[in-house]
């Protein structure tokens, strides 16, 4: 288990190091400012052929909120967080671009020689994804180098028939991943990581039994005291989560998301 000693001395870094998930918030406003260096800082990430194939939803409005706290598996902290960016995986505007710029017209076709209009495939979803989560992350270090707490909400993508007319999302747009954001209502410290069994040299390789049991014992002592038995916090994964009626709808509603892509 990592002993929580960064061996650098560097301030991107030791931000990334600190930072751990707000789920208080206390009720001193988001500054204009701060919301600017996080939403700036989101724009700024890798994005595939600087396409931007996401939109971030600015979430200020406290009935949406609380609508949004009651859709994402019912969790309070969405209400009271004083801010919200969903970031969703859009194709949408592509397709738009596309038709105003004349690609779908017969005689761009018979000029170019490439196919007629066709809807986006996996593929675009694949690294669509990947700019979305991307701009995610770069919010989250820049919130907190401005002094805001943030927890990402995966559950946005349950009840999507609800929360697609909720956010007014077309098709091919997906909801992926959302922050909540504040200024923490206390410090926090920061939250150790697991490591085993994560970095792979070269290529994937299935765990042994010994790599197993380093995996369970470093999850059991880190979670202590919720975990008094070994192999109870993986335990704890699997009936809390991995079983439960949330990752049934998640699962749901992510086919009834790629069915609107």
């Amino acid at each position: 288990m990592s002993d929580m000693t960064p061996a650098w001395n560097n301030a991107v870094l030791d931000v990334i190091e600190r930072r751990s998930s707000t789920r208080r918030f206390a009720p001193e406003p988001v500054s204009d400012a701060q919301r600017e260096a996080v939403l700036h800082a989101a724009t700024r990430a890798p994005s595939a052929g600087a396409m931007m194939m996401y939109s971030i939803i600015d979430i200020r409005e406290q009935a949406t909120r609380d609508r949004l706290a009651e859709l994402c598996d019912h969790q309070p902290m969405i209400a009271q967080a004083p801010w919200a960016l969903v970031f969703v995986v859009d194709y949408c505007k592509w397709i738009d671009l596309f038709e105003h710029a004349g690609c779908f017209g017969e005689a761009f076709v018979e000029r170019t020689g490439k196919q007629p209009r066709r809807a986006p495939g996996l593929g675009e979803f694949a690294i669509a994804a990947q700019d979305a989560v991307i701009a995610a992350q770069n919010a989250v270090i820049a919130a907190e180098a401005v002094g805001l707490g943030s927890c990402y909400i995966g559950d946005i993508v349950e009840n999507a028939e609800e929360v697609g007319e909720l956010l007014g999302l077309p098709e091919h747009t997906v909801p992926l991943s959302m922050l909540i954001l504040g200024v923490p209502a206390k410090e926090r410290p920061a939250t150790p990581h697991p490591v085993e069994n994560i970095v792979m040299s070269e290529r994937y390789r299935r765990a042994d039994e010994a790599t197993l049991d380093a995996q369970i014992a470093e999850m059991d002592a880190m979670f202590r005291p919720h975990a008094q038995e070994a192999g109870e916090r993986v335990v704890d994964i699997y009936t809390r989560k991995h079983t439960s009626d949330f990752m049934k709808e998640m699962g749901r509603s992510m086919e009834r998301w790629l069915e609107n892509w």
